[in-house]
């Protein structure tokens, strides 16, 4: 699936290795054990994404210019998919440490790989330490992302408009998982300590935080990243923002649904994780609203159980499936296809290649098994 907007990937991935690359030899100067192999380890990181935000961004500048880029914006084009690659990385990597993750995509995370080298190295307290050398390795792949930005061959103006965009919708994501923290953090009996208001998150404030924390940087950043490139009109812009963030939406509520219910060794990373760092999914959302008494208890042992191993996730998804909690995820998921092809109605349009490829990509949002 996906081939017309993964077409750019193997660009991308060398413009990737290319420019970290050239940073490397400065990082080295810095330091020996760290320079070189902190951008070594991003560029084999990323390597195992499907770079599909990446790739969003030739394809965004395809959307709105009716046309493929070629040329300077061409190579700005692949340019900017190589800095949203490494802004996810970046955000990948301080992800698994606050959701103490220790796998991802089939291989270790970074920061439990620092600590396992840590550990043979017989350095103190390789945990703690492995963390703190990840969350650095995240901070020089977004610092890394803005300095290719600011190597794209495009005018002062698309310039500042690109980086400006990013900038944005990166702080935002960072609130947002602000707010996704707090909310892992809620328990039985938790009063809101920042405001006069409920701790507990309702089914708006759940699909706020799914637009701010991974629906707008995972499709409306790179699509507009693309229009910025394209020097599209601001009705253009608007309208692939809006479409992207539904499609956002739409992916994470089929992590959520992935998170309980997929095939491990497909997924990369454990199933359950949502369970034992009791994250407010909308799928728990709905498993609470539609649970009896004695159900309910269930279901708070189960959240937050740090020890929750494959016989609670199996007793999880037949309860999801008995309340009826997994269909009701699949009609909001539905919704939102819907919503993402009707904002894109324009746009779509450009070129026949260009709407089939945009009718694929909200199928695979459906579909996608990992």
């Amino acid at each position: 699936m996906l081939e017309h907007i993964l077409r750019t990937k193997p660009a991308i991935r060398a413009a990737f290795k290319e420019r970290l690359g050239a940073y490397a030899a400065e990082y080295a100067a810095v330091s020996g054990d760290f320079g070189a192999s902190t951008a070594a380890r991003l560029d084999e990181f990323a390597s195992r994404g499907k770079m599909l935000r990446g790739c969003l961004v030739p394809f965004g500048y395809e959307l709105a210019a009716g046309r493929e880029p070629s040329g300077d914006d061409e190579r700005a084009a692949i340019l900017a998919g190589a800095a949203m690659e490494l802004f996810q990385s970046g955000l990948l990597v301080h992800d698994d440490i606050m959701d103490r993750d220790r796998v991802r995509r089939g291989g270790p995370t970074v920061h439990a790989a620092y600590e396992a080298e840590l550990e043979r190295g017989r350095y103190a307290d390789p945990g703690h330490n492995g963390q703190s050398l990840g969350v650095c390795a995240g901070d020089v792949a977004f610092f890394a992302a803005f300095r290719m930005l600011s190597e794209l061959p495009v005018g002062a103006e698309a310039a500042r408009r690109v980086v400006a965009i990013a900038a944005r919708e990166l702080s935002l994501v960072g609130v947002a998982q602000m707010q996704d923290v707090a909310n892992g953090a809620i328990r039985p009996g938790s009063a809101n300590p920042f405001r006069d208001a409920p701790c507990e998150p309702d089914e708006a404030g759940v699909l706020a935080l799914y637009r701010f924390k991974t629906g707008r940087y995972t499709f409306s950043l790179p699509l507009a990243l693309g229009a910025a490139v394209a020097g599209a009109d601001e009705e253009t812009s608007l309208s692939l923002e809006r479409a992207g963030e539904s499609l956002g939406v739409l992916f994470q509520l089929k992590d959520d649904e992935l998170g309980l219910f997929a095939d491990e060794a497909e997924l990369g990373k454990p199933v359950g994780a949502d369970i034992r760092e009791d994250k407010k999914t909308l799928l728990r959302l709905y498993l609470f609203a539609m649970a009896s008494g004695d159900e309910r208890e269930r279901l708070e042992a189960m959240f937050g159980n740090q020890a929750a191993g494959a016989a609670e996730v199996e007793r999880l998804r037949s309860l999801a499936r008995e309340l009826g909690a997994r269909e009701r995820l699949e009609a909001a998921m539905r919704r939102y296809a819907a919503l993402a092809e009707a904002q894109a109605a324009a746009v779509r349009e450009t070129t026949p290649s260009a709407r089939a490829a945009f009718d694929e990509l909200v199928r695979y949002s459906l579909e996608r098994r990992s």
